[in-house]
């Protein structure tokens, strides 16, 4: 990813830019950056393996 910095004049037109840009990436490229984005958030707080882990979350549903 490439660092850019970029002025607006609102932050209407500022949002804008974002959803047109993220809007134009392919899937990979937005796993990616929400890997980093992850990333950067487990590293700002620290976190353990076992908080590094992406939680497995399964729901018994007794349906009689």
């Amino acid at each position: 990813m490439d660092k850019v910095i970029r002025e607006y004049n609102s932050f209407s037109e500022a949002d804008k830019d974002d959803i047109e840009y993220y809007s134009n990436l392919d899937p990979n490229e937005k796993i990616k950056e929400l890997e980093q984005i992850r990333e950067q958030y487990l590293n700002s707080i620290n976190a353990t393996e076992d908080q590094r882990r992406l939680q497995r979350v399964f729901e018994v549903v007794d349906k009689t």
